[in-house]
């Protein structure tokens, strides 16, 4: 048996995993900003009870997600349709800003 044939995916299988990706949904950003809206649907991530020290609670909010042993503090807008506006990174080693 050839190393190809061992390991070649059957067809069955090649079959559903191009049904899959077909059936994956396409979300466009309107003019290339990611909104809270789009967020909240494709990422998980926490709420958080406030924003990092110095960004004004009263424009905006923040949420949290981790990845690649960081932090990362998402910044939105409270007006309009909630644009992505800032995002902040932590080293985990270091802590975590108060929030």
């Amino acid at each position: 048996m050839s190393f190809a044939q061992h390991h070649a995916l059957p067809l069955g299988g090649l079959l559903t995993l191009l049904g899959s990706i077909a059936m994956a949904e396409t979300v466009t950003l309107d003019n290339g900003r990611m909104t809270y809206e789009i967020f909240e649907h494709s990422v998980e991530h926490a709420d958080l009870p406030g924003c990092p020290e110095g960004l004004d609670e009263d424009r905006y909010f923040c949420r949290l997600t981790l990845a690649a042993e960081r932090a990362h503090v998402f910044v939105f807008a409270l007006d309009g349709d909630q644009p992505l506006v800032a995002l902040r990174s932590y080293d985990l080693e270091e802590g975590l800003p108060r929030f």
